[in-house]
């Protein structure tokens, strides 16, 4: 081979080296919901879930990327393929038709789960409403909870309670429940006590048991995920692997707020 030749293939293999060192990564565009839902997910700064998806999208080979909109919307942009994904779905049925789910035996699986969302019943103090964890009394009027929460409104048409959606925020639903709007509201435990904390809702209370807790996870679109299932798996399994380990027990407290 003469020496010009020879030099021509090096310069060639290093030309394809350098592409490939330099190729851009792999991006997956992921829906974050513009109201807080901690300690999972925040609007305008990291939480649990938007750490443990950027460490799993890294060590699978890609870089996340998140934008945020209203709830509703998140999900009609992965339906109709806006975005790869959505942080923090919960198991409604009716998502099923167009997103993926990291499944087992045909069910989300929760070794992959983001976390667990809690849900609150909330009433006065001075109120007759009682929850036992099976049964709501003492309501004469619909309960409320954050538009939008599918799960919330299945769980609770599943106990036969009248309920409606017509509060945009948490906070929203603490003055109506102030005012005398409704008897109780649904909201996650975090804001509950979060609220109750504060002078202004001092005389409001958490009923105990929790009303509802629900695995949260990271959804793909399904063509996205079936045009990339290896990133998709090595994604999910990255999550796994982080909240499994030593580290993410002292690190997710950090996270929460």
């Amino acid at each position: 081979m003469s020496l010009l030749r020879f030099s021509a293939l090096c310069h060639g293999f290093l030309y394809g080296l350098l592409a490939l060192l330099t190729a851009p990564v792999l991006g997956m565009t992921l829906c974050v919901s513009d109201r807080p839902a901690a300690p999972l997910t925040f609007p305008d700064h990291d939480g649990q879930s938007q750490y443990l998806v950027r460490a799993a999208a890294r060590a699978a080979g890609s870089e996340a990327v998140f934008v945020v909109q209203p709830w509703k919307r998140c999900v009609e942009a992965l339906r109709v393929g806006r975005v790869d994904g959505v942080l923090g779905v919960q198991a409604f049925q009716a998502y099923k038709d167009f997103m993926r789910f990291p499944l087992k035996n045909g069910l989300p699986d929760r070794a992959y789960t983001l976390g667990v969302d809690t849900w609150v019943f909330v009433t006065r103090a001075d109120s007759s409403v009682r929850w036992d964890g099976k049964a709501l009394t003492g309501v004469s009027s619909s309960v409320s909870y954050p538009s939008g929460v599918n799960v919330v409104r299945a769980a609770l048409d599943t106990l036969g309670i009248s309920n409606s959606d017509t509060a945009k925020t948490a906070l929203q639903l603490m003055q109506m429940l102030m005012a005398g709007r409704f008897h109780a509201v649904v909201i996650r435990e975090s804001d509950a006590q979060g609220f109750l904390a504060q002078q202004e809702f001092k005389t409001l209370r958490i009923l105990a048991p929790a009303f509802l807790l629900s695995d949260a996870y990271l959804t793909f679109g399904n063509e996205y995920a079936d045009a990339n299932p290896a990133l998709v798996a090595a994604t999910w399994e990255g999550i796994r692997r982080v909240r499994s380990s030593r580290e993410w027990a002292e690190l997710a407290p950090t996270l929460a707020k």
